[in-house]
């Protein structure tokens, strides 16, 4: 072992005034094995986000034991609220030592923050040996390890990239028959995508990038994100959905970059970008039109993007070619789609044991809403109904019984205040507010929660 410790490296480091962490780190772990004999190699690797690179992961799904440094190995704890709101430790600086065939390896790792750069992670493996073989070979196995999807998504928020499970449930949830589309949407949106991983040979014969750009528009709360949630459950391709891309470590422009390496790392890949009009600012424009269409090959991405308001988003990024050159607008529902919408809802809740009644009394109940509800978007529509069913089971707990002149009365007046909020929030000016038509589901907890 070494007489120079890890962490005294790290302080030298951290406390130079001007720093150079990657470079430095190397050259004083080379400089410290080099002084205690020959024969040691060093395979040193950086990347942004821990997740990247799931070493201690890998170690356990391969149950190989390691056991950290004590002296030299820092922590965070950090809750997981999957494992039951357990705590559990973050790694920020450490050393782990394990055995890999027959080989034994000490892995330093050190994680900082940079400005307009953003996170940082080093490993590196020192092991005995005459070349560097294995340590590039466990190397790539650990890159491997972690970009294997198991029941789970890749999800961008806090300038990091993980993977969520939960994001994964949610979309595994999603009902095609509960999409409420005009003028086959949904379909249209599943050939674009399907014909595009399909396409490959085709894109490369006219000597052009594989890659394309699709745009949902429309006011929130009308079936942008419920459509890509069915698109994602069906379509056999990696997806990587955005939930934000700034970051108030390493500024916009950093994460925008982040986000489109890791794209390219996973594709051919489908890269979602909720609410596309706020998520890019027009300091960072340039850079993001230089991620999706400059130097670098974005070949195998499918960038599908919603936006609650396209007016908002410069024209450089929504009308040249080859950016987003296909856009499916989702408007209000109109008449007929409240009517489908209505006569799902209610043959649902007609469907619940303590209902009964007969089909024409239900056909009128569901025409009383579609009449009454002109301008609401589906969001709206949907919380009428969900709020009925809370109301319904509170008063079954009560022992109270149930029929369909009950229903209607309770149904009308959750509509009736309902419609106070908006007819208020129009009077208030707010019309044109995305609260307006999303009500109390907004579409990223849609999203995440339906």
């Amino acid at each position: 072992m070494p007489t120079v410790s890890f962490s005294s490296i790290l302080q030298t480091q951290f406390c130079a005034p001007t720093t150079n962490p990657e470079l430095s780190i190397i050259q004083q772990l080379r400089r410290t094995y080099a002084a205690h004999g020959s024969g040691k190699q060093l395979v040193p690797t950086v990347v942004a986000g821990a997740a990247s690179f799931p070493l201690e992961d890998f170690l356990r799904s391969n149950s190989i034991r390691h056991d950290a440094r004590v002296e030299e190995t820092h922590f965070l704890y950090d809750i997981e609220a999957s494992k039951g709101e357990s705590v559990y430790p973050r790694t920020v600086a450490g050393v782990t030592s394990f055995t890999y065939e027959n080989v034994g390896f000490d892995v330093y790792h050190a994680s900082w923050t940079v400005p307009n750069e953003g996170a940082h992670n080093l490993f590196g493996f020192v092991f005995a040996g005459e070349a560097d073989d294995v340590g590039r070979k466990l190397m790539s196995e650990v890159y491997r390890h972690g970009r294997v999807l198991k029941d789970e998504i890749w999800v961008y928020e806090g300038n990091f990239w993980n993977k969520s499970r939960s994001l994964y449930d949610a979309i595994q949830r999603t009902h095609t028959d509960d999409l409420v589309l005009g003028d086959t949407v949904r379909e249209s949106l599943q050939r674009d995508t399907d014909a595009f991983f399909k396409s490959k040979d085709v894109y490369e014969s006219m000597g052009v990038t594989w890659k394309r750009g699709i745009l949902l528009t429309g006011p929130p709360g009308n079936g942008k994100t419920e459509t890509i949630k069915s698109l994602l459950k069906d379509i056999p391709h990696k997806a990587l959905y955005v939930k934000s891309i700034s970051s108030s470590y390493s500024g916009q422009g950093a994460a925008i970059r982040g986000v489109f390496e890791h794209a390219r790392k996973h594709a051919p890949c489908i890269l979602v970008l909720e609410d596309l009009d706020s998520m890019i600012n027009s300091g960072d424009l340039s850079t993001f039109l230089n991620e999706m269409d400059g130097l670098a090959v974005n070949s195998g991405i499918l960038t599908i993007a919603t936006s609650n308001h396209p007016e908002r988003i410069d024209d450089a990024l929504l009308k040249r070619p080859s950016r987003f050159d296909t856009k499916y607008e989702f408007d209000l529902p109109s008449n007929e789609l409240r009517r489908v919408f209505a006569k799902k809802w209610v043959d649902k809740i007609r469907g619940l044991d303590f209902l009964d009644g007969a089909t024409s009394k239900w056909e009128r109940i569901a025409e009383e809403v579609v009449t009454r509800t002109e301008g609401w978007s589906f969001a709206y529509l949907k919380e009428l109904f969900v709020s009925y069913l809370l109301k319904s089971a509170h008063e079954r707990s009560l022992n109270k019984t149930g029929t369909v002149q009950c229903f209607e009365a309770m149904l009308l007046d959750q509509l009736e205040s309902l419609s106070k909020q908006i007819h208020w929030r129009k009077a208030a000016g707010d019309v044109t507010s995305d609260n307006l038509q999303r009500g109390p589901i907004s579409s990223f907890n849609v999203l995440l929660e339906d």
